[in-house]
């Protein structure tokens, strides 16, 4: 479902954050953006277009502008939902494509 987090083994692991909407799921693909741990990240987070998002206590930002497409079949189970968060999640894909 939109928002919701997995992980994809095919990219090592990494967290993924579903950002399609549920009217395309016959689509065989998902829209994905990259969640990485604030602890790994190396440069300057552009707040807005790269909100900090939070899963189980821990800290991610949402790496927008890295934004692709996986196999829906890629997708396992998801381990979380950022729903709560998806203001900061809208905003930040409408600034990527909308620039606003």
């Amino acid at each position: 479902m939109r928002f919701d987090v997995h992980r994809v083994s095919r990219l090592g692991g990494r967290l993924v954050l579903n950002v399609q909407s549920e009217f395309h799921d016959h689509l065989a693909t998902r829209v994905v953006v990259p969640l990485i741990p604030l602890s790994a990240y190396q440069g300057g987070q552009q707040e807005r277009l790269e909100p900090i998002l939070s899963i189980d206590g821990q800290r991610y930002f949402l790496q927008t502008t890295h934004v692709g497409a996986v196999r829906a079949s890629e997708l396992g189970s998801p381990i979380a939902s950022l729903a709560d968060q998806h203001s900061a999640i809208v905003d930040a894909l409408d600034f990527l494509f909308q620039g606003f």
